[in-house]
């Protein structure tokens, strides 16, 4: 059984590791169109309920992780100034980067064979396999090539968010609400190093529109954010990544899978 797993994200390489571990026979190939060590956005977080369904599907994985991850018990509300903490929610986050590497890793051990800087553009490029994983995020080649099987609807909501990191690191996860005359943001923040957190700021498209953030590059759109949350970075700077201003997409199929072709991730 040949098996291509197009992306190499936290989704396909999850899978790749899985479906070898099961079916050591089959010869399973990851294709990744960004060169190694490449990766967009900071954090990532988990619950404890996911941490739970990793601990009994893969262990091993479970147990690295779990000297690798920031954790705490609550979350936190700053809203107007006053702190609520909200417990018996648990969670746990790492870093982007430091999870692929994990993943690649725990694959490369496991038989997988990923490759690295190679762009699928076309699904005959992959006729040889037996079955075809479209890991390749909310952009997926395969869910493009195969529009009339899949079915998918795309809904841009109209909330803005940028994403990017701290050199703060927060307590625990917490949204923060601010206003200034434009109108009210939110930052959703978290640790996920010891000396690192992200930090994602979200508005609406009112308030997007009303400070002009579209039309500021990235330099001057990350220091408006920075005046916005002041009180709460502490005199940290905040850090870019291909930090733009994008519109959350609420994508849904009719089906995920048809034929050899499956679809998995976000």
């Amino acid at each position: 059984m040949r098996v291509a797993v197009i992306g190499a994200g936290p989704a396909g390489l999850l899978f790749s590791l899985l479906a070898k571990r099961r079916y050591p026979s089959w010869r399973i190939e990851v294709a990744e169109q960004n060169p190694e060590g490449a990766t967009y956005g900071f954090g990532v977080v988990f619950s404890d309920g996911a941490l739970a369904f990793l601990e009994r599907d893969e262990p091993r994985l479970s147990s690295i992780l779990q000297t690798a991850m920031e954790r705490w018990p609550i979350q936190r509300i700053v809203h107007r100034g006053e702190r609520v903490d909200i417990d018996g929610n648990g969670f746990s986050a790492i870093g982007r980067l430091a999870l692929r590497r994990i993943l690649r890793d725990l694959c490369l051990d496991a038989g997988v064979r990923i490759e690295y800087g190679r762009a699928i553009t076309a699904l005959d490029e992959l006729a040889g396999a037996d079955v075809v994983v479209g890991a390749d995020g909310s952009n997926s080649l395969v869910r493009a090539a195969l529009q009339a099987v899949f079915e998918p609807q795309i809904e841009l909501l109209s909330n803005r968010f940028a994403w990017y990191g701290t050199t703060r690191p927060f307590d625990c996860l917490t949204l923060t609400f601010r206003s200034n005359e434009d109108g009210a943001f939110v930052a959703h923040h978290y640790r996920h190093a010891p000396d690192m957190s992200t930090f994602v700021v979200e508005c609406d498209g009112a308030t997007w529109n009303k400070a002009a953030l579209g039309r500021m590059d990235d330099a001057q759109s990350r220091a408006y954010c920075e005046r916005v949350f002041a009180p709460d970075l502490d005199g940290h700077p905040l850090v870019s990544n291909k930090s733009l201003w994008r519109q959350f997409p609420l994508l849904s199929n009719r089906r995920w899978s048809s034929g050899k072709f499956v679809l998995i991730g976000d």
